[in-house]
């Protein structure tokens, strides 16, 4: 995803930053994304809904997901109402998004972004996951936008599907149509 030297430099600088300020690490990266998420907003609000796609981690997946993995990803079966990956993948599709990506890790992100050719990007991660995917965005030129995590940990994670649902359809309210 992100060249291994500029993650050793970032998370360095992020390591120094908080020692400086007095706050730990978690709260330097939520204070990147917040920017990142600001800076971004209005060119995410204006890029059409079907030229963006939405990654969603594997592990928001229930324990008992049926989702095979495909070549850009876990294929959501739609099985469990209360699934909250079926739940914005269901979302997304209906509002028109080009794709919705579950994604088994990081590593797949060029490789989908190389094959989708998005012009935005709503990434839903863990703090340092959104970090190294905010400036993979930053490096291809492609708006990004991120929801953190709940609570992370790889396994059982758990994501404000409210706060999803909402930056999915950010400019519905210009006058888009829902599908």
């Amino acid at each position: 995803m992100v060249d291994s030297s500029l993650e050793l430099e970032v998370f360095t600088q992020i390591k120094r930053e908080a020692e400086e300020n007095g706050c730990t690490e978690k709260e330097v990266i939520q204070a990147y994304i917040q920017k990142m998420n600001n800076f971004n907003h209005k060119e995410f609000q204006a890029t059409p809904i079907e030229e963006r796609i939405v990654f969603v981690p594997q592990c928001l997946r229930k324990s008992d997901c049926k989702a095979p993995l495909g070549e850009y990803g876990y294929l959501c079966q739609h099985c469990n109402p209360d699934c909250q990956v079926n739940q914005i993948t269901k979302a997304a599709q209906h509002l028109g998004y080009k794709g919705v990506y579950i994604l088994p890790g990081g590593t797949m992100v060029q490789k989908i972004i190389d094959f989708s050719q998005p012009h935005a990007i709503l990434g839903i991660a863990c703090e340092k996951e959104a970090l190294l995917g905010g400036l993979l965005l930053q490096k291809l030129g492609v708006v990004g936008r991120a929801i953190l995590l709940l609570r992370d940990g790889c396994v059982n994670t758990l994501v404000k599907v409210a706060d999803v649902l909402k930056t999915l359809g950010l400019n519905l309210d210009r006058g888009m149509k829902s599908k």
